[in-house]
């Protein structure tokens, strides 16, 4: 099995200018070739070239395409195969490609907008053989969801907190091309002792790079503040910790209580302390979050939802936009109501008298949609975001076994939402959900996109032509797999060994930059690794301890540690260990 170095995503960066330009063929299938030995040159004409992020887009797509073919993109201001612009006409984040002449044009709204496009094009496009085919698709798109997020947990030295500058920024590159226009990105404070710890300092250059390469990329870039702080806090200003009969709202983190006065002064200080480190590269939004973690018991803080977090999430906001006039605000109510306390009913009692310091509530469980807003409507008649958990579920450690498609789960849950939520910001806690991610996206894109469709798309951009059915196969006994494993049923081990077959078929038949392709190797790994532990020698055995040690390569995770959380997104492999005697 090839396999690619650590820095994988620093082999095609597109962090350079446009250097020669690009170009594509005016027609499918012919390519324009001479000169240059005899290599297929794909011609472009960029309009508003001067903008930034047009150029940055003309880069991104001439990367793309010499990754996946042995194509030269040139920049062409005569007899163009392809025209790069922006078209006013259109709304801001929608595109239109068509034939205009004799050329393929994409037309963006807005540099956004042309970026989303530039995304279609490609992904329809096709790299047989070493040659680039031009998209055949033609029309105009628009998307249905304002708010089209993702959420990077930036915690544990996963590969968010690891990833270097280039490769957040190439990674960023590839969800913007599938329509994302948010990512939230979180200070580590439950990794950190306070400001002044020795990793405090790379921690906030991690957000700040994050900020700046959303910025870059017209990503709209969020935070999130809740009363969750430092290890350090003082002990006398700690929350009480919560009763948690159901397991699932949690008691981690150092939550502080803000009825206490000296707990309530403590984590204004440090918000004002994060506004003021990102107030030179800017915060679009903040999220504020009330469990897991966060929360307090106390008796003038419960119920938390509806009542201490309303008030601390009340200040935060309003802090906040003294740093940022324009921060929009979204109320998280993750894990309300578990178990039954009149935390919806309240929040929708206390919105009721003014709503104006929040733009959105936020909503989602483990499992199916909560039914509050779905039966009386949204507190405060605010647009409704959900919070697709696209990484914990049938999988533990959190990508500890390579990638986890659950496209069938996704379809059926969005199917409960799809005609209510603006958008949303799914949970990642790394790279290995990343076909989970452009499923999710695209329901945001377009509601009524099935996740099959999307799906088959990312098979054919990520992977090449002539794989898509047998890795939908793949996927689809991956799936199984986990949906059993997670409910404690049998596995199917007939359709576990078929995925490891199909998938050392598939291996054989991609073009070697599909083979190098991280996202074929982390699925790959998960067939290996489903093989071991449900039909063969178990997670001990060499082939599963190779195929984890490469996990860990890909993920830039820590053999040993001093992270306390660190095995929660480290593969299992025996011989790790954190240095606190977690193994």
């Amino acid at each position: 099995m090839q396999t690619i170095g650590r820095r994988a995503f620093l082999t095609h960066s597109a962090l350079t200018t446009l250097g020669v330009g690009m170009l594509g063929c005016a027609h499918r299938n012919v390519p324009d070739r001479g000169g240059d030995n005899a290599k297929q040159r794909v011609r472009v004409h960029v309009a508003n070239k001067n903008h930034p992020l047009v150029a940055r887009t003309a880069a991104i797509l001439k990367d793309r395409i010499e990754q996946r073919s042995s194509a030269h993109v040139i920049e062409s201001t005569g007899d163009p195969g392809l025209i790069l612009t922006v078209d006013d006409a259109l709304s801001a984040e929608s595109f239109r490609i068509d034939a205009h002449d004799t050329a393929i044009r994409v037309c963006g709204g807005s540099p956004s907008g042309l970026l989303y496009g530039v995304g279609k094009f490609l992904r329809t496009s096709e790299y047989a053989g070493g040659e680039f085919n031009a998209s055949a698709w033609r029309g105009t798109s628009s998307p249905r969801g304002s708010l089209r997020g993702m959420y990077f947990a930036s915690h544990f030295h996963n590969w968010y907190h690891q990833a270097s500058p280039p490769e957040i920024a190439r990674y960023m590159e590839d969800l913007a091309l599938w329509g994302v226009n948010a990512v939230k990105v979180i200070f580590p404070m439950i990794n950190l002792h306070d400001w002044d710890d020795p990793q405090a300092a790379s921690a906030m250059e991690m957000l700040r790079t994050y900020a700046k390469t959303a910025h870059e990329l017209g990503i709209q870039f969020a935070t999130g503040v809740n009363n969750t702080m430092f290890i350090g806090a003082p002990k006398e200003i700690r929350a009480t910790p919560l009763p948690d009969p159901t397991r699932r709202r949690g008691n981690s983190g150092h939550p502080i209580c803000p009825s206490v006065p000296e707990g309530h002064a403590y984590l204004m200080r440090n918000a004002r302390r994060l506004y003021e480190e990102l107030s030179d590269v800017g915060l679009d939004i903040v999220v504020f979050w009330p469990y897991d973690e966060g929360g307090c018991a106390c008796a003038k803080c419960a119920p938390w939802g509806s009542n201490g977090y309303l008030n601390i999430s009340r200040d935060f906001a309003e802090l906040g936009r003294n740093y940022f006039p324009n921060l929009k605000s979204v109320l998280s109510t993750w894990m309300f109501d578990t178990p039954p306390e009149g935390e919806w009913q309240g929040l929708a009692d206390s919105l009721a008298k003014g709503n104006e310091w929040l733009d959105y509530i936020l909503a989602d469980s483990h499992e199916d949609f909560p039914r509050y807003p779905l039966d009386h409507g949204v507190p405060g008649n605010l647009p409704l975001l959900n919070f697709p958990e696209i990484s914990m579920w049938g999988n533990s450690p959190w990508g500890g076994v390579g990638a986890n498609p659950l496209p069938s789960r996704y379809q059926r849950l969005w199917d409960q939402v799809k005609d209510v939520v603006q958008g949303g910001f799914p949970y990642s806690e790394g790279i290995y959900e990343d076909m989970n991610k452009a499923v999710v996206a695209q329901f945001y894109w377009d509601p009524d996109r099935t996740s099959r469709d999307t799906l088959a798309e990312y098979i054919a951009y990520e992977f090449g032509p002539g794989v898509t059915e047998d890795v939908q196969v793949i996927v689809a006994d991956l799936e199984l797999a986990a949906s059993a494993s997670y409910q404690k049923k049998p596995v199917d081990t007939a359709a576990v060994l078929r995925a490891a077959q199909l998938a050392e078929n598939v291996h054989g038949r991609l073009p070697d930059w599909a083979k190098r392709n991280w996202r074929w190797e982390i699925l790959h790994l998960r067939t290996i690794l489903d093989r071991e532990r449900f039909a063969g020698g178990g997670l001990e055995s060499p082939a599963a301890d190779a195929a984890m040690l490469r996990l860990v390569e890909l993920y830039h995770c820590e053999i040993e540690t001093d992270d306390p959380y660190h095995h929660r997104v480290r593969p299992p492999l025996k011989r790790a260990v954190d240095r606190q005697g977690r193994r």
